[in-house]
């Protein structure tokens, strides 16, 4: 394809609160919603592509925002870019990140993004099918050789809709969808798949406490076992000490 794009989790495996969930129909602070999770995205040419440049380079972003009951799952925050071209690239997303319009004190002062495309936030299916997945765009007007556009996808991960449920996999996809030039191939690197893992923490304190458990009980059996092997050895018998008999002792004035 010419064009390459690799994504990664900045963390790829994160606890959970699997506590009874409250109430978070209207979340005050991102805190309250769940654990940060981040996505990143590296667009490039690839060393073996022909051209040297691309024009109107068009991304499809399908991020798992709900489950299949249409509940908050991985609530997008914000998205950010790092382009050196000054107003290269853009992301239409108004209708995608931070609807509710929660305040984020890790990111700053949160704002509901302004730009918007009519396809924006329309649900579309995940290749998981216990995800369903809010689609937007974004758009790198130029890209050449050299240069690295850098995405940031920064997410809330919604605790009380996994309780009960256990580990879990969420996955966000990226794939070029569209670009100016004539007979592109649209290869395997021009698509990319960003799979966050999670656990509830209450698993791995489960885990620890087994672990307590498990030590004592070896502990004990290890006490039981040396005293065994002590009595065995005839450690407890204690030695009778010799018979002691007085001397007959003849009073005075006895015959």
């Amino acid at each position: 394809a010419g064009i390459e794009l690799l994504g990664r989790p900045l963390r790829e495996r994160q606890p959970y609160s699997n506590d009874v969930p409250s109430d978070t129909s209207s979340p005050s602070t991102a805190k309250s919603i769940g654990p940060d999770v981040r996505h990143e995205l590296e667009v490039s040419i690839s060393d073996s592509a022909l051209q040297s440049s691309f024009d109107n380079v068009k991304l499809s972003v399908r991020w798992p925002m709900y489950n299949r009951d249409e509940a908050w799952l991985l609530y997008l925050m914000r998205v950010s870019i790092e382009d050196d071209r000054v107003g290269n690239t853009r992301c239409m997303s108004a209708g995608v990140v931070n609807p509710l319009g929660v305040e984020d004190s890790s990111l700053g002062k949160v704002k509901r993004a302004v730009e918007g495309d009519p396809e924006d936030g329309a649900p579309v299916n995940c290749e998981d099918k216990k995800v369903d997945c809010a689609q937007f765009f974004c758009y790198i007007d130029r890209l050449e050789r050299g240069d690295s556009v850098r995405f940031r996808f920064m997410a809330r991960l919604w605790e009380s809709t996994l309780f009960n449920v256990g580990n879990i996999n969420i996955t966000s996809y990226v794939s070029i969808i569209s670009v100016d030039q004539q007979d592109f191939v649209f290869g395997p690197e021009g698509k990319s798949a960003m799979k966050s893992q999670f656990y509830p923490s209450s698993a791995t304190k489960r885990d620890y406490l087994w672990i307590i458990i498990g030590s004592v009980i070896a502990g004990i059996l290890l006490l039981i076992l040396l005293i065994i092997i002590l009595w065995k050895c005839g450690f407890f018998k204690r030695k009778a000490p010799p018979a002691h008999r007085p001397e007959a002792h003849n009073d005075e004035g006895e015959g």
